[in-house]
């Protein structure tokens, strides 16, 4: 049996990074085929292959009736999507009436989804990182040398977080006013931001009120995506990863970052207490709606507690090489051992072969 697996081939977003590991590792074990999810609705089948569409609500959402009519014609269909709060709303709980089983990246989002009312399968597929990301030795930087350059010569100490989208679910705010308290403390930090449309840092707080962040960053690359080889570059150089996501289905960035041996602060109670080490996690409170007005998402989040997250940032910053050690450790004997792409694509596997 052939597998159809769509998902945003020409539309670089996040989807289309996991979709594209998923395939590589899925095309070990069948015969599959890759589309772009624009398509979907143009395309008629006369194979029966099992479908599997990441992400599901959006092509759903966008062409419903289209798509219900054609589910005869295909043998199964599996949905991969997220959960970005801690609720979906009922119409994305009927939407996934169309689907045989869902995958979502972690136990939040499963819990998310059944707690709203899916009634299909929702099976936990957690996001990965390459075998090479873990044993590749740091390299001389090149993309950002400059930034190797400043903290070569003050002794400067990284800050590093990713607000791609969705600023208040990134929790941009927070971040800003976690900096805030850290700079005072420990004058020789900056914050390194990945930003939609580039990468750049901030070298002292800045008092920011709406608008775009990017006006405000000492830029280091305009490139809106970042190859892998470039991320790794950041993550070497940097020394704290500072997840202030209120929300979201896994948080891929903080794991890529662990990964490269660098401590992670992030709030409890979120999707990526499934990989952080307890260590890494700091208290919270219940946040406001993640995604106000989302059609799919109408839950909530958590919020680290300020005082409690400079407290470990500064605590990181005086015992760093402590730290580092007990960030590989746990790479060793956890994310080596259950979170690569190719650990990954056996637990997918065991997932597709049950509705060939």
């Amino acid at each position: 049996m052939m597998i159809y697996y769509f998902y945003p081939m020409w539309h670089r977003v996040s989807f289309q990074v996991i979709a594209q590991k998923h395939c590589e590792q899925l095309r070990k074990y069948f015969r599959l085929f890759e589309l772009d999810e624009l398509a979907l609705p143009f395309i008629e089948v006369t194979t029966r292959p099992l479908v599997i569409l990441q992400p599901y609500f959006y092509p759903f959402q966008q062409h419903e009736k289209t798509l219900s009519r054609r589910l005869d014609k295909v043998h199964g269909l599996i949905g991969v999507d997220v959960a970005d709060s801690d609720h979906i709303t009922q119409y994305a709980v009927r939407l996934t009436q169309y689907a045989d089983a869902i995958i979502v990246p972690s136990s939040f989002a499963r819990k998310a989804y059944v707690s709203s009312g899916v009634s299909k399968p929702t099976h936990v597929i957690p996001h990965g990182v390459n075998q090479w990301w873990l044993d590749e030795p740091p390299n001389t930087p090149s993309t950002f040398q400059q930034l190797a350059k400043l903290k070569a010569e003050s002794n400067t100490r990284i800050l590093t977080c990713y607000i791609i989208h969705s600023e208040y679910r990134k929790g941009l705010d927070i971040l800003l006013e976690l900096y805030r308290h850290v700079h005072r403390e420990r004058s020789n930090t900056i914050l390194l931001l990945k930003t939609m449309n580039r990468v750049g840092f901030i070298r002292r707080p800045i008092d920011f009120k709406g608008g775009s962040l990017d006006m405000y960053l000492e830029p280091l690359s305009n490139s809106k995506w970042l190859t892998e080889k470039e991320q790794m570059e950041l993550f070497d150089l940097s020394d704290i990863y500072l997840l202030t996501s209120r929300g979201g289905g896994f948080e891929h960035p903080a794991l890529l970052a662990l990964s490269r041996g660098l401590p992670v602060i992030g709030a409890r109670g979120g999707a990526w207490e499934d990989y952080l080490p307890e260590w890494c996690l700091v208290d919270s409170v219940k946040s406001g709606r993640v995604l106000e007005g989302n059609p799919i998402h109408d839950g909530y989040g958590v919020e680290m507690l300020i005082d409690r997250a400079v407290e470990k940032t500064i605590d990181i910053l005086d015992r760093l090489e402590e730290y580092k050690v007990k960030v590989k450790d746990y790479v060793n004997t956890h994310v080596r051992n259950e979170l690569t792409w190719e650990k990954i694509g056996e637990k997918l596997r065991d997932v597709v072969q049950k509705y060939m």
